[in-house]
């Protein structure tokens, strides 16, 4: 599969829909159009291309969004830890996914 950080060495199934794709030197989560149109409105991500959710700081988007669905099929590596990395990461880069308290 060719993803945006070039031809991709490994796919993982998160879920239907979500696959994260890594490269030899980058990855990210890729979003088929179904999911891409469940998507909160007016997100938007470091590619302007909601198929494509970068390893750094965009992975966390889909991560939260799915959540449950992620969870639900068993096959995210270490799934809590992940999350609450995701959490973390969303408070610092995309603050307006975050709940007002």
């Amino acid at each position: 599969m060719q993803t945006p950080w070039g031809q991709s060495q490994t796919a993982e199934k998160l879920a239907n829909g979500i696959i994260g794709y890594s490269t030899s030197s980058h990855g990210g989560i890729w979003l088929s159009p179904e999911r891409t149109a469940q998507l909160p409105q007016g997100i938007d991500n470091f590619l302007h291309d909601l198929r494509w959710w970068e390893e750094d700081c965009d992975w966390a988007v889909p991560y939260i969004v799915f959540q449950a669905d992620i969870k639900a099929y068993g096959k995210a590596y270490n799934f809590e830890e992940n999350l609450a990395a995701a959490y973390a990461t969303v408070q610092c880069l995309h603050p307006e996914l975050v709940p007002a308290t």
